[in-house]
């Protein structure tokens, strides 16, 4: 079972993702802020994030690029989450290292084939 960290300080929405998730077969593990993502990432070690952009403190970009830059995180796939998903966002997403960008509040099918494809990517 994969396990996926939903980052996002709007509580809601975590409850919302979470439990979508769980009934979707994953384990899910969540956090409310930037720092206590990355923290949760090291602890315990998801085969997936799922990260909000617009975050008090440490916002998405930050965390995600965070995440890429530890050794031991690097190589988790992020999906960034985001009010709107324009050219700048998709961007600034691809330059911190992000797996894809998917529209908030996130359509459960977009979401399922997102983790499908970060999960199980494509091998060369």
């Amino acid at each position: 079972m994969a396990k996926i960290l939903v980052v996002d300080d709007e509580a809601l929405l975590r409850a919302m993702l979470q439990d979508a998730l769980e009934e979707a077969g994953y384990a899910v593990v969540v956090a409310e802020n930037g720092r206590d993502g990355i923290a949760s990432a090291k602890a315990d070690r998801p085969d997936c994030i799922l990260l909000d952009v617009m975050m008090p403190g440490l916002d998405g970009y930050e965390t995600c690029a965070a995440i890429k830059a530890d050794p031991d995180l690097a190589a988790i796939p992020v999906l960034l989450i985001s009010a709107t998903t324009d050219l700048r966002v998709v961007d600034r997403a691809e330059q911190v290292g992000a797996a894809e960008v998917l529209p908030k509040p996130v359509p459960l099918e977009q979401l399922q084939q997102a983790l499908a494809i970060a999960l199980n990517p494509p091998q060369a």
